[in-house]
């Protein structure tokens, strides 16, 4: 069939083609094997209790998480001494009151006045305002669940005056279906960043710092951003100190996702990242759209010139094996999951990088930096 479809003089140029998929499947294979953990901290209760430092864990919170109470539950339950934890909302009236009272965590209002802020970061500046006496602070989303070690094993970096902040990222822990799951993997691509300094980021879910690292300059920056992990790693880079990924207190983030809840968690997220830093839509339209083209071409042409070219599909099913080997809970259409998740990023980076404004817990941030 192929010999009739395509004539002999052709041959040549589908052997281009073949080098050229050989390389992009050589170049995402050296990717996939280049996410190894470098600088990162596993977190042992036993040295960081030695260090006897006060720490402040801030809870901004506004409405009604999925399983709320759990969460807070596991936020009092930690190894570390001594620690307080105190939550900001933006009203006594707010429906996760009862839940904090329930808990017996202390709560107060964000009075702190800052300009084009988000409301996490108000609740944030207002916590670092109030209660300047601690030596770590310590940013906790609402929505994570964590084990007894969390919050010693995320303060343990801190002792090297060389990191700055420490950080993890969450395992989503899929609590519905299909798009529960496809979330989960989705989440996996987070941790492959924080594997490498090169793509390091804060993740303001989970996030620790020492007191110094908020000078009056830095409060003031941090006052006027929209995000906060974006504002404490600029702090961090500002002062020529490093971020340090701590794998052993990643949370889990419980979650019965239908579509629409995906798309617009899966796209807020992505906008937020592109604008940290443009590379984000750069380096991902490239990777992701050869992602693409490699799978696709893969297929067709292996129907329509030569088998040989479903060699090219390795990578793929390398990832997808290893990806399902990674999350929490298996699922036997794994593949199907892991051959959406290529297009879903694309959409999710051009959703992100046209889109000039973003509503979050029922406010709407600027997302343009000349506004």
């Amino acid at each position: 069939m192929s010999e009739l479809m395509f004539p002999a003089k052709m041959d040549a140029l589908w052997w281009v083609v073949f080098s050229l998929n050989f390389l992009f499947a050589a170049g995402i294979m050296l990717t996939y094997l280049g996410r190894r953990e470098r600088d990162v901290v596993g977190g042992h209760s036993e040295s960081i209790s030695s260090l006897n430092k006060r720490a402040l864990v801030i809870l901004p919170i506004k409405g009604v998480d999925y399983e709320l109470e759990e969460n807070l539950a596991s936020l009092k339950e930690q190894e570390y001494s001594p620690y307080d934890i105190v939550a900001v909302v933006d009203s006594e009236n707010d429906e996760s009151v009862p839940y904090l009272r329930k808990q017996g965590i202390r709560f107060f209002i964000a009075r702190a006045a800052c300009m084009k802020c988000s409301g996490k970061v108000r609740a944030i500046y207002s916590a670092l305002l109030e209660f300047p006496g601690y030596d770590y602070y310590v940013v906790a989303d609402s929505d994570i669940r964590v084990g007894r070690g969390w919050l010693s094993a995320l303060l343990l970096p801190l002792a090297d005056p060389g990191v700055g902040a420490a950080t993890t990222f969450p395992v989503f822990f899929p609590d519905g279906g299909y798009w529960s799951k496809l979330k989960m993997f989705w989440g996996l691509v987070g941790q492959s960043m924080m594997e490498s300094r090169l793509t390091r980021f804060v993740w303001g879910g989970s996030m620790a710092f020492r007191k110094d690292l908020m000078d009056d300059a830095s409060l003031k920056s941090f006052s006027e951003s929209v995000s906060d992990d974006i504002a404490v790693l600029r702090a961090v880079k500002e002062r020529g100190l490093r971020v340090s990924y701590v794998p052993r207190s990643r949370p889990e983030i419980h979650s019965a996702d239908n579509f629409s809840t995906f798309v617009e968690w899966a796209n807020r997220q992505t906008a937020f990242s592109i604008y940290s830093t443009n590379k984000t839509f750069i380096f991902g339209m490239v990777y992701y759209v050869a992602t693409i083209y490699l799978i696709l071409s893969s297929i067709i042409l292996s129907i329509f010139v030569n088998v040989l070219f479903l060699v090219f599909l390795f990578p793929f099913f390398y990832n997808s094996i290893n990806s399902q080997r990674k999350v929490p809970v298996k699922t036997w259409y794994f593949l199907s999951l892991t051959f959406m998740l290529p297009f879903v990023y694309v959409w999710n980076l051009i959703s992100g990088f046209t889109r000039r404004r973003v509503t979050w817990r029922g406010n709407t941030y600027s997302l343009s930096k000349n506004e």
